[in-house]
């Protein structure tokens, strides 16, 4: 794979040739620093962007331009990480050399500009229609939140920790978010978005990227000027004492989830260490440390998952499980959290998680949307490329765990009860 980069005044394009796949995949992503006020129009408004445009007024008649170019395919996500809301506009597309169309790298390429620049607005509102559909989906997205019991309470664990906090914002918003967003004013919060975001595009494949490059140019209006700096980094507090949390819910199983604190990491601890820590922790499955003492010796859950919020400086897991067996697991996750701690981790673990997160990174690089995110996160803040990743994972010793385990810091902990828990 060839890395390359090309810097434009308002915008960067970072390109990967490689022919291991027979379709391209591109990405135009603009990104800023999250504002509470904004994810839920910003969110809006990329799904807006998508269904429709001026000159492709209804969804069929992109479906068709797309069908056009060889089933090509076309759409955007709004994600929050840490600090920062990123909205990318998402193109996958075949290999021009399959192609019998001297025009067609250019027509396939001109597509996703014309969508972004020349929305379906009319007198400086967007089409009504397209507007209710959208509202409409959102509004059954956020009730649908609701249904899930893991987003739900990790949704509402968050709100509890610090319901200010960046962290505890959801990017669709609340229903009265959402209700109070018009079709004038998304146009007016366009208009911002376009001029205001920073703003990088990827893109990978079997390709002269010089010519990509000068396509992009002649078709891409972007007038950003690159003069702001995004921090993606959040700092939540610490608590001398953790919260302890307990509500009620209508879900059958308790759901529990416990949040700590990272306290002072480094960059290679952040961007390194911490996915190693998990792997032995709890994202090793069947030998991972909590897996092991919640499942396999005392059968005390149905579940149990982790996640590495390393943005919002946040590690948590997530088990789900009977009532009657909650203090029992809270205990024993505390305790695999102090054993990391204190450096009691075998050598047998250290082998089965390098071995383990050696074939997940070989899985994830014959996957070009995770090719895309490693070097989206790589340009904006520095994470590693995965090549550099697997040959940093061959280094990690005990003493590392050990060091980054003194650093997690029980926050809270989260009990949404189940209704198997009520006394009858």
């Amino acid at each position: 794979m060839k890395y390359q980069s090309f810097e434009f005044d308002t915008f960067n394009l970072y390109t990967i040739k490689t022919d291991k796949f027979k379709n391209c995949h591109m990405e135009i992503t603009f990104y800023d620093n999250a504002k509470k006020e904004e994810l839920a129009i910003r969110n809006f408004l990329v799904d807006m962007l998508c269904h429709s445009s001026k000159k492709y007024p209804k969804r069929k008649d992109l479906v068709i331009k797309l069908e056009e170019l060889y089933q090509s395919y076309f759409y955007g996500v709004t994600t929050k990480v840490g600090n920062m809301v990123m909205s990318s506009f998402v193109y996958d597309f075949i290999n021009p050399q399959y192609i019998n169309d001297s025009n067609y790298l250019k027509n396939v390429l001109k597509l996703p500009f014309e969508i972004i620049e020349n929305p379906n607005v009319v007198d400086n509102a967007f089409d009504e229609r397209t507007f209710k559909i959208i509202q409409k989906r959102i509004l059954r997205d956020i009730e649908a939140i609701k249904e899930n019991p893991t987003n739900y309470a990790i949704r509402r664990a968050l709100i509890n920790m610090d319901k200010d906090s960046i962290t505890a914002s959801s990017l669709l918003g609340t229903k009265e978010d959402v209700e109070a967003i018009t079709k004038e004013n998304l146009y007016e919060y366009y208009d911002k978005f376009y001029k205001k975001s920073l703003c990088n595009i990827y893109i990978i494949g079997d390709l002269d990227m010089n010519e990509i490059a000068k396509i992009i140019e002649a078709n891409f209006h972007n007038n950003c000027l690159k003069n702001h700096r995004v921090e993606a980094f959040v700092e939540n507090k610490l608590r001398k004492k953790e919260l302890v949390v307990n509500e009620k819910s209508d879900f059958c199983q308790t759901n529990l989830v416990m949040g700590f604190n990272l306290d002072k990491l480094t960059k290679e601890e952040m961007m390194v260490t911490l996915y190693f820590f998990d792997e032995v922790l709890c994202a090793g499955g069947l030998k991972s440390k909590i897996y092991n003492a919640l499942r396999e010796e005392n059968q005390l859950c149905y579940s149990v998952s982790s996640i590495t919020a390393k943005y919002d400086n946040m590690y948590y897991v997530y088990v789900g499980l009977d009532e009657a067996n909650a203090l029992l697991a809270i205990k024993l996750i505390k305790k695999c959290v102090k054993d990391m701690a204190s450096g009691k981790i075998s050598d047998e673990e250290i082998i089965m998680a390098k071995n383990q997160l050696q074939t997940s990174l070989d899985v994830v690089m014959d996957n070009q949307n995770s090719l895309i995110n490693n070097y989206t996160f790589n340009t904006i803040v520095g994470t590693p490329l995965f090549k550099s990743l697997k040959e940093a994972y061959k280094n990690i010793t005990i003493k590392d765990l050990k060091n980054l385990g003194k650093k997690l810091k029980l926050n809270f902990i989260y009990k949404l009860q189940g209704k198997e828990g009520e006394e009858s």
